[in-house]
């Protein structure tokens, strides 16, 4: 789901270093702040439209089988478990969003950290909202804005 309702996730970093990977926990479902509990339901009606789209496939043998979830998971119930032992996203962003610091933000307009002097972040953090299925050219974006940025504040 690429406009999810949580916004619970969180990054940590490990240690002092770095070169170590920070922690990322994205708080899904169960775990997340989505008390209606929208973004599960969203994704186990995708899995419902997505049978119903190659259920004739599989009648007429141009798709063998249904592999994950699998045939066996079928009432919403068994959709819902399955998703939310199996779901994952690779898609983090909007943990250091760009804007006002009394709002939230963590950056300014020209990536710098709010309260430090020489610290940039320049990635998918900066977004205030995921935007959307394929963030790569948003994040391209942002490379080349900040790009702009950091060399017109060098010439200074």
């Amino acid at each position: 789901k690429a406009h999810t309702n949580n916004s619970a996730g969180t990054v940590t970093l490990r240690s002092a270093d770095p070169r170590d990977v920070p922690q990322i926990d994205f708080h899904y479902f169960d775990e997340g702040n989505d008390p209606k509990g929208e973004d599960l339901k969203s994704v186990v009606e995708g899995i419902k439209f997505v049978r119903q789209m190659t259920a004739p496939l599989i009648e007429n043998g141009t798709i063998a089988e249904e592999e994950l979830p699998g045939k066996q998971v079928q009432t919403d119930e068994q959709l819902a478990d399955f998703v939310k032992n199996n779901a994952w996203g690779h898609h983090a962003s909007c943990s250091c969003p760009i804007g006002d610091r009394a709002k939230g933000g963590v950056v300014n307009g020209d990536f710098e950290v709010h309260g430090t002097k020489g610290l940039r972040i320049v990635d998918a953090s900066v977004f205030p909202k995921i935007p959307g299925f394929f963030i790569v050219s948003s994040v391209y974006m942002i490379g080349e804005k900040a790009a702009d940025v950091i060399s017109k504040a060098a010439i200074k």
